[in-house]
């Protein structure tokens, strides 16, 4: 295991998210948990965007269980003293009764103080809206481990077609259109194999809506949610208006070879 401390706002929260599906998997197993989302595209599909929350799929683990089992990870000595060397002093688990429990959603949010006594926040949360697509057990990225010389970590998580669906639908139905599905979808278009573009389940009026949504953001929106979380290099790269522009043309070719099936 890595001895430092210096690690950024961005990392540490990683370091955290990667101990928790350690100690989560050893409990649930896969078949009932999916990892979704920003993590989800940064683990398995070589996203440079960090994620501040995690977001996972549960089922057939029954509210209390669940409830149970994560407070008794996020309470764990040994967590604690697994976090010390990555600089995370102390976990704040949420106070249970004023979490939101449902059938549901699941949410946990947690406080993370790093040893220059800032305090960070982090959320975990479980959805019980159905594991409609394809879920796969796979090794979370060696690049990232590497960064903080971690033993490899074998995570359920949805494969790459249904994550780009997943995509397009949020980025179609959220009540406010949010730069990371654009960005997270330019990511995804360097991922997919080109037999796997047809998206037959797709309908136009949502291929449509989807590509409007794109031309939406601002660029100062691009830069508070997006750019805010990648690293000092890739901002670099990424924090330009050329740059925004470049990958939400990206992301709307993508998306019109979705709808054609092909590249």
């Amino acid at each position: 295991m890595i001895q430092n401390n210096a690690f950024n706002h961005l990392q540490s929260r990683e370091v955290f998210h990667l101990e928790f599906l350690r100690c989560f998997g050893r409990k649930v197993k896969p078949q009932h948990y999916v990892l979704k989302g920003g993590v989800n595209l940064r683990f398995f599909f070589h996203s440079c965007r960090y994620s501040e929350d995690m977001d996972l799929d549960i089922s057939g683990v029954r509210v209390d269980v669940l409830k149970d089992i994560v407070m008794e990870i996020l309470e764990r000595r040994s967590l604690r003293e697994t976090l010390k060397p990555f600089g995370i002093e102390k976990i704040s688990p949420p106070d249970i009764s004023k979490a939101k429990q449902t059938e549901t959603t699941q949410r946990f949010k947690v406080h993370l103080l790093i040893s220059s006594g800032e305090d960070l926040f982090t959320k975990i949360e479980f959805s019980r809206r159905g594991m409609k697509d394809a879920a796969v057990v796979g090794s979370v990225s060696d690049m990232i481990l590497r960064a903080y010389k971690m033993p490899p970590l074998l995570v359920s998580h949805y494969e790459v077609q249904a994550a780009v669906m997943q995509k397009i639908h949020a980025l179609v139905m959220r009540s406010a259109i949010q730069a990371r599905d654009i960005f997270d979808l330019y990511v995804l278009g360097s991922q997919i194999e080109e037999r796997e573009l047809g998206l037959k389940e797709m309908n136009a009026v949502l291929f449509k809506k989807a590509r409007e949504h794109i031309f939406k953001i601002s660029f100062g929106r691009f830069k508070d949610t997006v750019v805010s979380y990648l690293s000092p290099e890739d901002q670099v790269v990424y924090g330009t208006v050329d740059s925004r522009d470049e990958i939400k043309l990206k992301a709307a070719h993508f998306i019109e070879e979705l709808e054609n099936g092909h590249a």
